[in-house]
């Protein structure tokens, strides 16, 4: 026991173990409570009150998500922290599996080290700190793919059933993360293949990962009608998300080459491995220097990573909104997760190992940052919101996406989500005695109708807030609409 101890005991895992103590307890101190975007208020309202017809939340319903905030939501009373709160204790949690995957690969004396470099990440600890699934998904993740490779080193069968059940909680937690799926197709392939396993062991394996799919989708279905309504949600969400709002590439403006270095340089390198600091991308392009003749061991877990990362790629190429840089969080972790293994697989000289303590502790101190500035910054929607308050006049505001905030907010001003020109302009047309106010983002959606809006808009105010925290309503412009006169309107 002495010597499996001193195995882990150096200075630079208790460099590690301390980084990763102080990350976890940071994120626990500043919580943020601000349900910034649509999404956001839909997984808060969900809390409260589950109504999927209501989009509280929207479809597929993420009910083991929803059911960890309520649990938290017994302990605080603030829905959004509630959930950013069993994010962090589910992303903590995988410190645990990520330790049992990295010391497979990784010189003893740089285990703990090694796992505090990948939780410590500056972009997905400020994803896990919102009141979104992905970050309880990216813990239940790292979960999941650790089972898989003990169902491999395992000879028993029974270890088969372990990843198919945290693959149905991945899934109630993050539908999205469907593609890593494919990683128990490969187990169960890897096993028939060795005989392991026979064609009837196969259909039975198959049936119950449906089994414990059905767990959630029943659950969900009951509580909004039968699977009927669940279908029908079902259909709805998905064509809009692959052909409207949901930024796939049927609903995208960009070509497939901007996607592909939208995803891979802007959202995997410089945002999830740099968390947009010049000084972390510059030790990040330094660590790979100390990357030459490395040779990695336990190629079938090598395996089934590339296996993932790769479908997760395909997955968030074709099927993700490339704008949303959280919607790369899997391929991003399993990115970093290969470029610390290789850095620490074998023993570092001296100076080697001050450079990645040093890249480790800048890590820290930015991702400090980030956390720090998410729950001290107010979203600009939520200052354009104050800012509206402290209007004396009555007014009206039409919005885009950000009548949803407000809406949560209980603004006690009047606000539309409009995205047509015709039906602004017959609902103004309502209000001759009020301020008209429209966001950038309603006229934007005008120009592309092709309405031009500039001789009757003059800017009222501008808000701003981090881009990294918020990519879409970081930047939010408010018009005041000057009404034309007869004869003037479009």
């Amino acid at each position: 026991m002495r010597e499996k101890t001193r195995k882990y005991s150096s200075w630079a895992n208790g460099i590690g173990a301390m980084a990763i103590i102080s990350v976890f307890i940071l994120q626990v101190i500043w919580v943020p409570a601000y349900a910034s975007t649509w999404d956001m208020v839909d997984f808060a309202l969900g809390v409260i009150h589950f109504d999927m017809y209501q989009m509280q939340p929207h479809f597929p319903g993420y009910p083991y998500f929803i059911l960890g905030g309520k649990a938290f939501h017994m302990l605080v009373r603030d829905p959004v922290q509630a959930l950013s709160l069993f994010n962090i204790f589910m992303c903590g949690s995988a410190v645990i599996p990520l330790f049992l995957l990295v010391k497979r690969l990784v010189t003893p004396s740089y285990t703990v080290v090694a796992t505090a470099f990948i939780y410590t990440s500056s972009f997905t600890v400020l994803m896990v700190n919102q009141p979104m699934s992905e970050g309880a998904a990216i813990g239940m993740m790292w979960w999941y793919i650790w089972s898989l490779v003990l169902a491999h080193e395992k000879s028993h069968n029974g270890y088969i059933i372990l990843p198919l059940f945290l693959f149905s909680l991945l899934l109630g937690i993050r539908l999205s993360y469907l593609a890593l799926g494919i990683g128990i197709l490969m187990m169960l392939y890897t096993k028939w293949k060795s005989g392991l396993l026979k064609i009837m062991d196969l259909f039975v394996y198959v049936l119950i990962t449906i089994l414990f799919q059905l767990l959630w989708v029943s659950g969900i279905s009951m509580s909004e009608g039968g699977f009927d309504s669940f279908l029908r949600l079902a259909l709805s969400f998905t064509n809009g998300h692959f052909q409207e709002w949901g930024g796939a590439i049927g609903a995208s403006d960009l070509s497939l080459l901007d996607r592909m270095v939208k995803l891979l340089f802007v959202n995997t390198i410089w945002v999830g491995g740099s968390g947009k600091s010049v000084i972390l991308l510059l030790l990040l392009v330094g660590s790979f220097f100390l990357l030459r003749r490395v040779k990695l061991g336990n190629r079938h877990m090598i395996s089934i990573l590339v296996l993932l990362a790769g479908s997760y790629f395909l997955w968030a190429l074709f099927a993700q909104n490339v704008m949303k840089p959280r919607h790369a969080l899997p391929l991003i972790g399993i990115s970093w997760f290969f470029i610390t293994v290789m850095l620490f697989s074998r023993k570092r000289t001296r100076a080697g190992s001050l450079f990645l303590i040093l890249f480790l502790l800048f890590q820290v101190s930015h991702t400090s940052e980030l956390l720090y500035k998410h729950t001290s910054e107010i979203p600009a929607v939520y200052q354009m919101a104050a800012y509206l308050e402290e209007t004396d006049q009555p007014l009206v505001v039409y919005t885009w996406e950000e009548s949803r905030v407000l809406e949560y907010l209980d603004v006690p001003f009047i606000h539309k989500k409009v995205q047509t020109y015709e039906v602004f302009a017959t609902d103004a047309g309502y209000y001759p005695d009020r301020d008209i106010y429209l966001t950038d983002k309603v006229v934007e959606g005008f120009k592309n109708q092709g309405i031009s809006v500039n001789d009757f808009i003059e800017v009222e105010e501008d808000f701003h807030s981090s881009e990294l925290i918020d990519p879409i309503y970081h930047d939010l412009t408010l018009y005041k609409w000057e009404k034309p006169r007869k004869g003037e309107e479009r």
